[in-house]
């Protein structure tokens, strides 16, 4: 099954496992804010993913994702390349290095950008929470199909 055939019914009330390749996800490009950074939607809500969302981030050559600071935790795992991690608003503040290997975890409103500090794609994973778990009394049902960067 691929992401284009649409989630059975039994998907959609958590019953089915999904399995897809990254290379059959496609590569949408990322704007507001972000240059050069594409993502693929890997698992989230269309799947029947209520809780998280997988997603797989290529920077490329001189690209960064949009200075970033959301109720929602995430975790990254750098694939491949080279990046520097901005932590603050500040732009004088100092930058984490990443390289493959790299964990990263993100609390709920840290400030965060991913930037490419080499000459070869920046590659990594990224699970983050839906921003329905951060709810107070989050109502029951359908999430939203809203999309946040990383």
């Amino acid at each position: 099954m691929s992401q284009n055939d649409g989630p059975p019914q039994e998907l959609k009330l958590g019953k089915t496992i999904f399995v897809v390749n990254h290379t059959d996800v496609p590569r949408e490009n990322l704007s507001k804010g972000a240059e050069k950074t594409e993502v693929q939607y890997l698992i989230d809500d269309r799947q029947g993913s209520t809780r998280f969302a997988l997603r797989i981030y290529t920077i490329q050559k001189g690209g960064h994702t949009p200075l970033d600071q959301h109720q929602y935790e995430h975790q990254v795992y750098i694939l491949k390349g080279e990046g520097l991690l901005r932590q603050s608003k500040n732009a004088d503040s100092p930058l984490k290095n990443l390289k493959p290997g790299d964990a990263v975890f993100i609390p709920s409103n840290a400030v965060h950008q991913f930037s490419n500090a080499g000459n070869d794609p920046l590659i990594f994973l990224c699970v983050k929470g839906h921003p329905q778990l951060y709810m107070q009394d989050a109502p029951t049902g359908n999430p939203s199909s809203e999309q946040n960067y990383c």
